[in-house]
């Protein structure tokens, strides 16, 4: 029976090969946008899921209570690790995991600057699944001078030769002996550190292990299965409040009950990481909303090549009909015609996956360019991969092919061998519905993505508050943080630099900040959370922020070493508004604020700006900041090479320009709108080929109607109007029906940037002018095709 079914549907595969060339190209274009981000979705819900112990593993975070609502926090102080595996008896095992920074690492003749380093307790490679080729990972890191790296770093470093035992140089003064090579690093963990170092390298750098009110690195535990969360949550809690209050009282002078905002702890699970990971105020960090976004687009786009299937199914209902009253009179029942229709409804489907599947090979290298993943031809052949496009396709088959199989199946014999079927009725009503729906869909997407780029554009011309042309900054690795004035005495009175400053922090992404800021008439239950920058002198000039009020710091104040404080307009705010220059101000060091910045975007552009107080620290600069003169940039920029190389000759010379990290930070966002895009002209595509195809159909309908027309003197353009009116009036309604869908969901979406592009409204009639546009050019072919019929072979017809 199955045999008969699909010769039959062959049969009428082969015998309307316009329709069906319709019907499996644009489920093939729909499930190959389907599979593409399918895969992008199957991937980011794949992350760190291929550890052992990835049920059990969880990182400790915390929320920090202050009047600008909770600020999360990812990392804990240094001894959080092993108090929570002395004292709780949830916990099996705990590692601690810091972040050195950028280190140069040195093997005989070559020299590397390695920025994905990190300082690990020997516990992390018994905990995380990553597997040594070479050593033993039970004790890889007993050793302080031990280290380890992954398979391709020990090859830039030792080519072919055995690294186990070689020597690296880091930082010029630290020798590590190789104890273990680490096979390759998946892309799909966000544990991404190609080199381990024992974690007591941190005492090196003057880190106190026993502080409990500095918050520094990452703790991550593992707990025994079965585990009460919740309640390890509490225990946490109230474990650091312990601790941290006893090191407070055994401070020398210090009061017996000293007050501690009340930080709640919780455990993270690994497995979440990736998708619902977040930072700082309410601001999310993981993918969970990308992925939701591309779920849908993926499932909006499989419904429009759906209902181009079931529209034109239904459409020539009118050619099915006598064959199913002829095959219920000779006693066919309903269940078998409907699963004639399925049968038809899954080869077409096939055989659109199969198309699809190649579609997918041919665009894979385009996909990874755009959405920043590394997929191989052979990803499609994985088996989460092929179970996703498996459901896929029998989701569309199913969706596909059950109204046509049901409304086809359930024709009347006597009313078809009277020439009335349900086509007329009912069915062309639906075919309507389902039109205004597809094309809803599509004028969401079309809206979508062009608020999407427009946001985009919107904060990427967003003035940040200062000067970011021209304008570069170097980090200073090592020895050279201690040469940073010599070389700002090389460059001072170049002509072509037109400043030197700089940073403690990154000076584009300074994250710094601390809840224990003081000034006069303070309300001490009042504990905002402020942002804190140590800086050199020319600060403000070289990166020209501009001053509300007050003025810089100078040399010609001496008490600005020491007590000056520069604050920016969000802590005037905080303070009460009105003058506070001259102000007492109390922060990282007793002070007086000389003057107030305006606000300026000192870390990302998408966060709101937060209040911050600066301060003179020019001995513990560790990125130095050049202005560059703009009319000979290439000029300039040698002039600071030649001075580094006088400075620090046995250092690579490394900068970066402020503008390239401002477009790097804008990355993720600009994948999401090119993918939104792309969806978006699927989608259309999609869409415009079942117009095609009900046009075709219409057109056929009416070809007697046209050719009578023709004879009492309508005009090529009358009839080509004529057919395309109603086409059109779908679209309309289309646009009516999408443009509120679109305004909501696309408020929900801009709810995460604190800065938003202004309501544009002249983007919904230009989706309606899109969308009638190129319906009107797709039915147009039709329509003048029909309408240049000869009128003696249209009155002819049948």
């Amino acid at each position: 029976m199955l045999i008969n079914y699909l010769k039959v549907a062959l049969r009428n595969i082969l015998r309307h090969q316009t329709q069906s060339f319709i019907n499996i190209f644009g489920l093939a274009l729909g499930m190959t946008c389907c599979f593409l981000m399918l895969m992008w979705v199957v991937d980011e819900l794949s992350w760190d899921r291929f550890h052992t112990n990835a049920s059990t593993l969880y990182r400790v975070e915390q929320d920090q209570p202050t009047p600008q609502g909770a600020f999360h926090v990812n990392l804990t102080p240094y001894p959080m690790g092993p108090a929570l595996l002395a004292e709780l008896p949830e916990v099996q095992n705990a590692a601690r995991v810091a972040y050195p920074g950028v280190l140069l690492v040195r093997a005989g003749e070559k020299v590397f600057y390695e920025s994905n380093a990190a300082t690990v307790d020997p516990s992390y490679l018994e905990m995380f699944s990553f597997p040594l080729v070479r050593g033993d990972s039970k004790s890889a890191l007993d050793d302080p001078s031990s280290i380890v790296l992954t398979e391709e770093v020990a090859r830039k470093y030792f080519g072919n030769d055995d690294p186990l035992g070689k020597t690296l140089l880091v930082n010029s003064k630290y020798p590590f002996t190789v104890t273990g090579v680490l096979r390759n690093l998946p892309a799909n963990t966000s544990l991404q550190s190609n080199i381990l170092l024992p974690f007591v390298f941190e005492k090196r750098s003057g880190a106190n292990l026993e502080n409990w009110g500095w918050n520094h690195i990452v703790t991550w535990v593992q707990l025994h299965e079965g585990q009460d969360v919740a309640a390890v949550n509490t225990k946490i809690s109230q474990l650091r409040r312990r601790h941290f209050l006893d090191q407070l009282r055994n401070r020398p002078g210090a009061p017996q009950n000293p007050q501690v905002s009340d930080v709640r702890f919780q455990l993270m699970p690994l497995t979440d990481l990736r998708l619902y990971g977040r930072f700082g105020f309410g601001q999310s960090t993981g993918s969970i909303q990308s992925v939701s976004l591309f779920s849908v687009l993926a499932l909006f786009i499989l419904l429009i090549a759906c209902i181009n299937f079931m529209n034109l199914s239904t459409a020539r209902s009118a050619t099915r009909a006598k064959e199913v009253g002829l095959r219920k009179v000779a006693g066919a029942k309903r269940t078998s015609l409907a699963w004639q229709f399925y049968s038809e409804s899954i080869l077409m489907t096939v055989l659109a996956a199969a198309l699809s599947l190649a579609i997918v090979e041919l665009l894979l290298p385009l996909f990874n360019a755009v959405s920043g993943k590394e997929f191989s031809y052979a990803s499609p052949m994985r088996p989460d991969f092929l179970l996703a496009m498996g459901l896929v396709a029998l989701l569309t088959a199913v969706l596909s092919g059950t109204y046509p199989a049901l409304l086809l199946s359930a024709f009347q014999p006597i009313e078809v061998l009277k020439g009335r079927f349900l086509s007329s009725g009912r069915g062309s009503v639906l075919r309507r519905v389902l039109v205004v729906f597809q094309f809803s869909l599509s004028v969401i997407m079309i809206v979508g993505t062009f608020t999407v780029s427009r946001q985009l554009n919107y904060m990427r011309e967003k003035n940040p508050g200062y000067d970011k042309e021209h304008l570069i900054y170097l980090p200073l690795r090592g020895d050279t943080q201690q040469r940073y004035a010599s070389f700002k005495e090389r460059l001072v009175n170049d002509p072509l630099i037109l400043g030197v400053s700089g940073t403690y922090d990154p000076p584009t992404s300074m994250s710094a900040n601390g809840g224990g800021a003081d000034w006069e008439g303070k309300d001490p239950n009042f504990r905002p959370l402020i942002g804190e920058a140590a800086v050199d002198y020319e600060y403000v000039q070289t990166m020209k922020i501009s001053m509300a009020e007050g003025r810089s710091f100078s040399r010609h104040y001496a008490s600005d070493s020491t007590t000056g404080v520069l604050v920016n307009e969000a802590v005037a705010k905080l303070m009460g508004g009105g003058s506070v220059v001259g102000k007492r101000f109390s922060f990282a060091n007793d002070g007086t604020i000389v003057g107030v910045m305006k606000d300026y975007h000192y870390s990302r552009v998408q966060s709101a700006i937060e209040p911050l107080a600066v301060y003179l620290a020019p001995s513990k600069v560790r990125y130095a900041i050049v202005r560059l003169q703009a009319g000979n940039v290439a000029g300039s920029l040698a002039r600071v090479k030649a001075a580094w190389g006088e400075v620090n000759p046995s250092y690579p010379f490394e900068y970066r320009f402020f503008d390239e990290d401002f477009a790097r930070m804008f990355e993720s966002d600009q994948r999401m709108a090119t993918l939104f895009r792309y969806a978006s002209l699927f989608a259309i595509i999609v869409a415009c080929l079942g117009l095609f195809g009900l046009a075709s159909y219409v057109a056929e309908q009416r070809t007697r109607e046209i050719g009578v027309r023709k004879v009492l003197g309508a005009s090529v353009a009358e009839i080509a109007a004529l057919l395309s009116k109603e086409f059109v009036k779908w679209v309309l309604l289309a646009n009516i029906v999408a443009w509120p869908v679109a305004y909501f969901l696309l408020e929900k979406l801009l709810q995460n940037y604190a800065y938003r592009t202004p309501f544009l409204w002249w983007l919904y009639p230009l989706a309606l002018l899109v969308t009638v546009g190129v319906a009107l050019l797709t039915v147009s072919y039709q329509s003048i095709k029909a309408a240049r019929t000869n009128p003696v072979n249209a009155l002819k017809y049948e």
